[in-house]
């Protein structure tokens, strides 16, 4: 519950009701409804606030999902600024992970022939390895459309694992197909009757399925995985 995440970090982080409410720019009132299980979710600014005064992940905080800790701060560059440099991180336990200007679009697809460093999201070093991935094969990406709402919204980032390009069953990857562009697909091993047998399938999460149906990963020598979605910023 939501009560009880809240009261778990402000006891790890030794915040009282009142300094919670001062950080989030509300009265202790409603501060104490958060705390009573009267509230069952943040939102907005409150999240953002509170996440932040407590140290912890937005989406653990907003979900119970995730780590607790580690939440990754963006930063934005300029035009001109690929990389910023390291001497401006805020401690040695972060790292930077470009965020490239190539979109992964959740529907239609779409391919874009440069991918150039727009900006830069920093991660704690324990959460790329509680992910599973490097610094050196971590991407920020964009998605784009709703065929894989609610798990990735219309213009969410989703941090992706360029390692990792081996099918698994039921997770998220960026791949690039023939016709459809680069596009963010849950990969399902699955039987369709179209060719009456098993094969890898491309699933939208999007209920609606008349709109976003399933379709088979081509067996395509121009179909390559770009990567496994490991972490979105729904919740920012």
């Amino acid at each position: 519950m939501l009560s009880e995440r809240l009261l778990l970090a402000m006891k790890a982080e030794g915040i009282s009701q009142a300094e919670l409410a001062r950080a989030c720019g509300v009265r202790p009132p409603s501060v104490h409804g958060w705390l009573s299980g009267k509230s069952k979710f943040l939102r907005g600014e409150n999240l953002l606030s509170a996440a932040r005064a407590l140290k912890v992940s937005q989406e653990w905080l907003a979900t119970g999902k995730g780590p607790m800790k580690g939440q990754p701060v963006r930063i934005q560059a300029d035009s001109n600024t690929q990389l910023l440099p390291h001497d401006h991180l805020p401690h040695d336990d972060f790292v930077l992970i470009a965020q490239l200007d190539i979109s992964a679009a959740c529907g239609d697809g779409r391919l874009n022939e440069h991918a150039e460093v727009q900006g830069n999201f920093v991660f704690r070093r324990s959460t790329l390895r509680a992910l599973g991935v490097t610094e050196e094969t971590a991407r920020i990406i964009s998605a784009v459309g709703c065929s894989m709402w609610p798990t990735l919204h219309d213009g969410c980032s989703v941090l992706i694992n360029t390692a990792d390009v081996t099918p698994k069953d039921g997770k998220v990857f960026a791949m690039c197909t023939p016709e459809g562009g680069l596009v963010l697909k849950r990969l399902i091993w699955d039987y369709h009757a179209a060719i009456g047998a098993q094969t890898w399938i491309m699933r939208s999460d999007n209920p609606d399925k008349a709109a976003h149906p399933d379709k088979i990963l081509p067996p395509d020598d121009r179909t390559m995985l770009v990567g496994r979605a490991l972490w979105n910023d729904n919740f920012l």
